[in-house]
């Protein structure tokens, strides 16, 4: 006589279901966690357990789904982006989760154009889409209609384009039509960090960048960090990383909107125009000392110094400089105040 018969044996994990059909008799005795078999003959050496249970098939109609997870769970329940590189997350963004079998939960925020943006389909998010990587057209890569505002020059339409556009100091104007005051337009603008102006590029004739040719040591190769978004008390929306310094040092000073000097006390996290501001952890020289060192610290996770770099700074007499490297990692910058 054929008998059928529903194994279910426990491992320390859950159970798991077999059946086995023999042409001679079984007999069975099963509880809920032992299971006892008398064979009146020899069974196949070989089980091959089945991938589905049949609903006609003899044995319990309900298997407990705690039977198959683990005895321990380990929940998460905060997901805290700080704690990661300044860059990869946004580090405003946190998330709680209360559901216990959740065990990993990647989270991306991103501020980028749609996945799709640049295919040549006008889809959900996009204003337009002209299928091009161009930025100085009427549709660029974020697929928003271009407006003066967002940043891109329209090719044959505006002159320039800041974001800002409001005339600051090497700018541009309202409208996006014309550039705003700078080193270079035969203004002398002293508030702005500028020791001349006679109009022109041309090394060697007393005026070389807006500075005067008999500055101490490098002072008159300083290069002018003129960006509004530096500033700690601008109020910019962008998140800007100081990656394009090379990594040797530049002399650069703050001139503009950006500030005359760095702070030397730590600005708040997220200002300047960026996620961890940099700031001075030292004092100003005097115009006595020369090349002095010193070190920027940048704030970031409530750590005012939790990154930091050496750098050197001098005094000029009518400007501080400082020779600045590229910043550990993104998003990092150095700040400007007035």
């Amino acid at each position: 006589m054929a008998t059928r018969a529903i194994v279910f044996a426990h491992l320390i994990s859950g159970c798991f279901a077999v059946k086995i059909d023999t042409t001679d008799t079984l007999s069975t005795s099963i509880t809920t966690d032992t299971l006892t078999d008398t064979l009146t003959d020899t069974l196949p050496t070989t089980i091959t357990t089945p991938t589905t249970i049949e609903p006609t098939d003899t044995g319990p109609t309900t298997i407990e789904p705690t039977d198959t997870l683990p005895t321990t769970i380990t929940t998460p329940t905060t997901i805290d982006p700080t704690d990661t590189d300044p860059t990869i997350t946004d580090p405003t963004f946190t998330t709680i989760f209360t559901d216990p079998t959740v065990t990993s939960v990647t989270v991306t925020v991103t501020t980028e154009p749609p996945t799709d943006c640049g295919n040549g389909l006008v889809e959900d998010g996009e204003e337009c889409d002209d299928g091009n990587s161009s930025d100085t057209d009427e549709c660029p890569t974020t697929c928003k209609t271009a407006v003066c505002g967002d940043g891109f020059v329209r090719a044959g339409v505006e002159v320039c384009d800041d974001k800002l556009n409001d005339n600051s100091y090497e700018g541009c104007a309202p409208g996006c039509s014309a550039l705003g005051p700078r080193c270079g337009d035969n203004v002398l603008q002293a508030d702005e960090g500028e020791l001349c102006d006679d109009g022109n590029q041309t090394a060697g004739d007393g005026c070389n960048a807006c500075l005067t040719e008999n500055l101490p040591g490098e002072c008159g190769q300083a290069v002018a960090l003129p960006q509004p978004g530096r500033n700690v008390a601008s109020q910019v929306e962008e998140v800007e990383c100081d990656l394009d310094l090379p990594v040797e040092g530049q002399w650069s000073r703050f001139v503009g909107s950006a500030g005359k000097r760095m702070p030397t006390a730590a600005p708040p996290q997220f200002s300047c125009g960026t996620h961890a501001p940099g700031w001075l952890n030292g004092s100003e020289p005097a115009p006595a000392d020369g090349v002095v060192p010193r070190e920027v610290c940048f704030h970031w996770e409530d750590e005012t110094c939790h990154f930091k770099v050496p750098i050197a700074v001098q005094n000029c007499g009518p400007f501080i400089m400082y020779r600045l490297p590229t910043p550990p990692t993104c998003a990092l910058r150095y700040c400007g105040v007035d």
